[in-house]
């Protein structure tokens, strides 16, 4: 067991310390990222309504038909510039995508004039990059783009990462199990109680600092780090992460796939809103919630729907859940998904997410999330600190031995 811990925490140290760091700072994302950038992402409020964002993206599209916009945040705050996060249309001349050069385009609400593009994610430390980089490192380690096209159809960064997080969450368990106390002497002394012998795992003392923050600190916090270890797995590893999860709880089924993409929909963003807004209205009649915003819209050609999403009062974090999923050709209502006809694997899925996101309970939770991005970087450090110290501690043992 100790052995086991020692050398997964050898091999996790410097993932961890980057998912850790680059963790703490996203917190709070998108503050950071309006202060770096106001030019792009802030606007002076006025007295009159924003305009309707997916007019503004029909205008886009229209503008350049290299265009393709499949994702529409529908929830606006009076300075907030509109995100447009665009795709690049198939190019019949050179039978490849336009290369674009951007990945977004960010438009004034009011007026609906451009405040500027940049590409989201770029290897860049400038303040115009500097938070989506950090984004990029956080869940793909930000490797180059011909390595992910060594392995087509997913992140080489995403799936090291996430089997690093497979790791991380058995290792949780074997780091747990090695502050327990051992069994006691039967020539002991003095007998103690069970909780005696194992409550110093849980103080930090200065003459032993490393070993006590290393274990103490992950005794405190092992319920969240466990649940940022697992959601870790979640987000970049799901051939692992589904199969144990459907062993352990229900899920509801996913809506199939179509035998090929969909290209041209019969049904617009708007006709789907609609269909969308009433569909919900009335679904919450029916179970008693009411809507609060809309938050998003978005068409997944693979499935063939769009998915209309808002924040209802049966919501519990910052994003809504509540979704109707219209049929892109029909315009038929296919699903409606909100926390009340959830499985109990949804719900723990759902809420491993927004614990991640820290999406719920507040500043006082974005706050504990960032600190635990911290600690998580301070146990792999200490985690070292304490190996090499014992590595070094044998070595002397085993000269000394010889000059015996």
């Amino acid at each position: 067991m100790l052995l086991l811990h020692r050398y997964a925490g050898l091999t996790m140290t410097l993932f961890l310390v980057i998912v850790g760091l680059t963790g703490s700072v996203l917190t709070f994302y998108r503050e950071l990222d309006a202060w770096l950038n106001p030019q792009l992402l802030t606007v002076t409020p006025q007295d009159r309504e924003t305009l309707d964002p997916l007019k503004l993206r029909d205008q886009l599209l229209a503008a350049d038909p290299r265009l393709r916009i499949d994702y529409v945040a529908l929830d606006q705050t009076p300075n907030q510039a509109l995100d447009f996060a665009v795709q690049p249309q198939f190019d019949p001349r050179t039978q490849s995508e336009y290369s674009l050069g951007f990945t977004d385009i960010y438009l004034n609400p009011y007026d609906g004039s451009q405040l500027g593009r940049r590409e989201w994610g770029a290897a860049s430390l400038t303040r115009e990059n500097l938070m989506p980089f950090l984004y990029r490192l956080h869940y793909s380690l930000a490797l180059p783009s011909w390595i992910d096209r060594l392995a087509p159809g997913r992140s080489v960064g995403g799936y090291v990462l996430g089997a690093v997080a497979l790791l991380w969450t058995l290792d949780c368990f074997v780091g747990f199990y090695l502050t327990l106390p051992r069994r006691r002497s039967a020539t002991s002394a003095a007998p103690r109680s069970w909780w005696q012998r194992w409550r110093p795992a849980w103080r930090v003392k200065p003459a032993r600092l490393n070993y006590d923050l290393h274990r103490a600190a992950a005794l405190w916090l092992w319920p969240m780090l466990l649940v940022f270890a697992w959601s870790s797995v979640s987000f970049n590893l799901t051939e692992v992460y589904s199969p144990v999860m459907h062993a352990a709880f229900a899920f509801r089924g996913d809506l199939p796939a179509r035998s090929t993409p969909l290209d041209a929909p019969a049904i617009s963003f708007m006709q789907a809103r609609d269909v969308g807004r009433q569909a919900l209205r009335i679904l919450g009649e029916q179970n008693g919630f009411s809507i609060e915003h809309e938050d998003q819209i978005s068409l997944d050609r693979d499935r063939g729907l769009y998915a209309y999403i808002v924040r209802s009062s049966a919501d519990a974090g910052r994003w809504g859940t509540t979704t109707a999923l219209i049929d892109a050709d029909s315009g038929v209502v296919r699903d409606v998904q909100w926390p009340g006809n959830e499985q109990t694997g949804d719900s723990v899925g759902r809420w491993l997410t927004m614990l991640h996101m820290a999406s719920v309970f507040g500043t006082p939770m974005r706050l504990l999330v960032g600190l635990l991005g911290l600690t998580i970087a301070m146990l792999s450090v200490t985690g070292v600190l304490i190996w090499r110290r014992k590595v070094l501690l044998a070595d002397v043992a085993e000269r000394s031995r010889r000059w015996r």
